[in-house]
């Protein structure tokens, strides 16, 4: 007897044998199943020979197939384990009904949503004894272990596929098919090692920068620290794990205090960004010039468009590897927001999620994507979306700044501002350094009627970075327009390089308001030529839930004046 039932004499099914069994099994009218247990059917079968079994879950099936939002949770909604059992019984009474067609089986084993494919004379595959849902529970809490889970999930994946080709030697040829499934990557966060040089004078005020730079890194997520350089690194393929040495070198002197660094491949030793950063002591504490001088460096370091995150963002990675990678991929879309770039970050981050549906990053990135999809579309179930998995990534990990951003975003495009305000706020408190996050809630709260706190943050941030940003600058031009300084607006548009259109459309408002109608067509004909969305976005630039009801007449009484077409309710500028 060979084992699990399976005759010594089969015959293995090549692949196209399958795939020839799968195409007649679809297009067979005796086949008696529903619309959807056929794209069930062509779901699993596409997936399977596209070489993305790995990546097809009770999550991925539930939202692709049965149109379930990003909330599903597998461990409360059975939906696909009921219509997997459905499928499976369908399909065996399909083949009892072949008889002794010869030919190949498509089975469909317990446990998994991947088929196989066998000889018709075999016996079924049983599959794996355990419930279709448990590799799909989502956990109720934050999973700080991915790195080591991603680790032992190869280990048994290799001692999985050993222990299976033992068992077709000793079954005298047990013959399966299953396409050929390679394990796409799955990256995680890089990893940093912080080193310093001083002179002996500077060391102990060199090593509480170097502490207080750990912390102020952390807070960021987007980097995981070890100790220092020499530190073993975790048994980690390079492709999916990548670690930056810092290299630091403190000093200071009678004015200022300041910090060498420099950021190294740790694999290949190749320095990819050296700098320094200085802050003058003469006007203030030590202290400040040391804090100031630590979140500056932290920032260029690790923030949405730090050092490490850039290089990241260039590694030639394949199409289909999830993780991390996803992740900085989709904050590089939203900040584009173009539709296209939009739609291809999307897929990315919903394998990352179905692999992992605790993976707070991934989900409150999605979050943002979705809003932004919808914003360009006008589709507005992409907001409901987003507002879903922000709220999930928020409780699956209240610490994330990703998802308390991505709170602050979907919130308040719903028109929930007071609680989009605290989640911003609960943001800038878990991560102080990033001023993005800074200008962002300025936005939330300038809009919603709060003009000085709202310009204030906006000043922050913008003396976190030492230059311009586009949503504290669309604040600094919103506030000069409401007070009727219409020229300061408009200087202050022209200091942005490459404006965006909402901005844009600031400029022409406030040069309407100005009174020259030569220069105003003149501006709108150049407005026109760079930004083919300015008609949509001047109907886009307002929503009554969640705009100032003054701030929205003003603005409104410029954009006619400035003859563009008639602004309707949707929605505001740049979050």
């Amino acid at each position: 007897m060979a084992a699990n039932g399976v005759s010594n004499r089969a015959q293995a099914v090549s692949e196209s044998e399958a795939r020839s069994e799968a195409e007649r099994l679809l297009a067979d009218p005796r086949l008696h199943v529903s619309d959807r247990h056929r794209a069930f059917l062509r779901y699993i079968v596409d997936a399977t020979f596209e070489g993305r079994s790995d990546a097809v879950k009770a999550y991925s099936i539930a939202i692709d197939v049965f149109n379930r939002p990003p909330s599903f949770d597998p461990s409360s909604d059975p939906i696909v384990r009921i219509e997997a059992t459905r499928l499976r019984e369908t399909l065996a009474k399909y083949y009892e009904q072949l008889g002794d067609e010869p030919g190949a089986r498509l089975d469909i084993p317990r446990g998994r949503y991947v088929p196989v494919f066998v000889e018709r004379e075999q016996q079924p595959c049983p599959g794996e004894d355990v419930s279709d849902a448990e590799e799909d529970v989502v956990p109720a809490v934050e999973d700080t272990t991915a790195p080591l889970r991603s680790t032992m999930r190869r280990k048994r994946y290799a001692f999985a596929a050993l222990a299976s080709l033992a068992a077709l030697a000793l079954a005298g040829g047990y013959a399966v098919f299953r396409a050929a499934t390679p394990v796409p990557l799955d990256t995680q966060k890089p990893f940093v090692s912080l080193s310093l040089n001083a002179a002996q004078k500077d060391t102990a005020a060199g090593e509480t920068v170097v502490e207080d730079l750990a912390v102020s890194l952390a807070r960021f997520g987007t980097v995981r620290l070890i100790s220092d350089a020499g530190t073993a690194r975790p048994d980690i393929d390079p492709a999916e794990q990548t670690t930056y040495d810092v290299r630091m070198r403190y000093g200071e002197d009678a004015t200022s205090v300041f910090l060498w660094w420099q950021v190294s491949d740790a694999a290949t030793g190749e320095a990819v960004w050296t700098d320094q950063d200085r802050r003058p002591t003469g006007t203030g504490a030590r202290d400040d010039a040391m804090r100031a001088l630590v979140y500056s460096v932290s920032r260029r370091i690790a923030g949405p468009v730090g050092v490490v995150n850039t290089m990241e963002l260039r590694r030639n990675l394949p199409a289909s590897t999830t993780g991390n990678i996803c992740v900085l991929r989709g904050e590089f879309a939203v900040e584009q927001r173009a539709l296209a770039i939009l739609k291809a970050a999307r897929p990315c981050l919903e394998a990352t999620i179905a692999a992992d549906p605790a993976d707070a990053d991934a989900m409150a990135t999605l979050a943002r994507v979705f809003v932004w999809t919808g914003r360009t579309t006008g589709d507005d179930s992409y907001i409901g979306r987003g507002l879903d998995l922000a709220n999930r990534a928020a409780t699956v990990s209240p610490a994330s700044t990703r998802a308390a951003l991505a709170q602050l975003t979907t919130q308040y495009q719903v028109g929930q501002n007071d609680t989009s305000i605290a989640a911003g706020r609960r943001a800038v408190a878990l991560n102080p350094e990033n001023a993005d996050l800074l200008a962002k809630l300025s936005m939330a709260l300038f809009l919603s009627g709060h003009w000085e706190e709202g310009v204030r943050l906006a000043k922050e941030a913008t003396d976190l970075v030492g230059q311009t940003m586009r949503d504290a600058n669309f604040v600094m031009i919103l506030d000069a327009y409401r007070q009727g300084h219409y020229a300061e607006a408009v200087f202050l548009a022209r200091q942005i390089p490459a404006a965006d259109t909402p901005t844009t459309v600031l400029k022409l408002a406030a040069i309407a308001r100005l009174g020259d109608r030569p220069v105003t067509e003149q501006e709108i004909a150049a407005a026109r030529l760079l930004h083919s969305d300015l008609d949509r976005t001047v109907a886009a630039m307002f929503s009554g839930a969640r705009y100032d009801s003054t701030l929205k007449a003003a603005l409104r009484t410029g954009i006619l004046e400035a003859g563009l077409k008639s602004p309707e309710l949707a929605s505001n500028g740049s979050m």
